[in-house]
């Protein structure tokens, strides 16, 4: 499941049939020989299918703001272990420029690997249809209602690591007796995750959230505490150049003699038929559009705790489908079911 951004790519007007921007970048000296001029038909990105792709792993890399609105407390210390599965669209589709349709995680994700030849294949066939994130997470409280957090993961079946941090207060935190103390625990705060291990990419997350808990005491020095929240999350994706033909190597095919002084293009030594300078294949790369997806997610929570030891569950979901604010996003709305034990103390 790591990315293949590479692969989502916009085949260019009129091509012969049989032929590939791919193709043609691998043998220009016969595209020119068949009358064809390869500078004419680079490979261009598939803008929709990037987008779809980043908001829907930025749903699965984002903040989960999994705790009650009650902080630790001053002294108070926790250590947890969080385990959470999103659902993605793995089938869905995006337009392509050739009429037809494109499936944006088969297409943008490594495929799985030939035990011969150590080979991936070309199509994932069968992406995963749960992002599982692991991540260590610590909290610790501070003066006047405020805690702090940190988080580091990674995903699943991926080179992906994950990590960031989280900030909130809790205004109404003290109040434990008297009318006030009948009032739930309220907070507000913001978190940040991003992603390493890939090139291609970089893919960042905001959230913004809003909670309310109220714990419930039990026998034998134990609570249950049930939680509510709110969160507005932005996802920010930007890409490095990608090469859409990865297995030509256009230094090596231009025969490179370094940038005209004037013109800043690259020169080569090798020619192709025509006379001209096989340097096309250096148009095959490009960067994707900038993607900003907002979306609105709602979550519920139960936590446990007894004594030292805290154990939790939360679901958090898309409160509206992200293509009512987001032009060009296909995909429904997601989910991510999260799990966590530690030590509280």
């Amino acid at each position: 499941m790591d990315p293949t951004p590479e692969r989502l790519i916009n085949q260019p007007a009129g091509l012969p049939a049989g032929q590939t921007c791919q193709s043609i970048a691998a043998d220009p000296g016969a595209a020119v020989s068949a009358g064809l001029r390869p500078q004419d038909f680079p490979c261009r990105p598939n803008n929709l299918a990037f987008a779809n792709m980043i908001s829907e792993l930025g749903f699965a890399i984002a903040p989960t703001a999994f705790y009650p609105a009650r902080t630790t407390g001053i002294g108070g210390f926790q250590v947890s272990f969080e385990a959470s599965y999103t659902g993605i669209h793995a089938d869905r589709s995006v337009a392509s420029s050739n009429g037809g349709r494109m499936q944006y995680w088969h297409l943008g994700t490594r495929g799985p690997q030939d035990p011969n030849t150590k080979q991936s294949s070309i199509v994932n066939s069968s992406p995963d249809s749960l992002l599982q994130v692991y991540a260590l997470k610590a909290r610790k409280g501070l003066p006047l209602g405020f805690e702090i957090a940190g988080s580091l993961g990674y995903v699943s079946n991926t080179t992906f690591w994950v990590g960031g941090g989280d900030i909130r207060w809790s205004m109404l935190e003290g109040f434990r007796t008297g009318a006030l103390g009948f009032l739930p625990d309220v907070s507000v705060g913001g978190g940040i995750r991003t992603v390493t291990g890939t090139s291609r990419f970089y893919l960042t997350t905001l959230g913004i959230d809003a909670r309310i808990s109220k714990p419930i005491a039990l026998q034998d020095s134990s609570q249950l505490i049930p939680s509510l929240g709110f969160q507005r999350l932005i996802i920010f994706g930007d890409s490095n150049v990608v090469d859409g033909t990865p297995n030509v190597d256009a230094v090596a095919q231009c025969g490179f003699g370094g940038l005209d002084a004037t013109t800043g293009a690259p020169t080569c030594r090798n020619k192709l038929p025509n006379g001209t300078d096989a340097n096309a294949d250096f148009a095959n790369n490009f960067t994707f559009d900038k993607v900003r997806v907002h979306r609105n997610r709602g979550m519920v929570a139960l936590n446990y705790r007894y004594e030292m030891i805290w154990l939790g569950s939360q679901v958090a979901f898309d409160i509206s489908d992200p293509k009512d604010e987001n032009p060009g996003i296909v995909g429904k709305r997601q989910w991510t079911l999260s799990f966590e034990g530690g030590v509280h103390f």
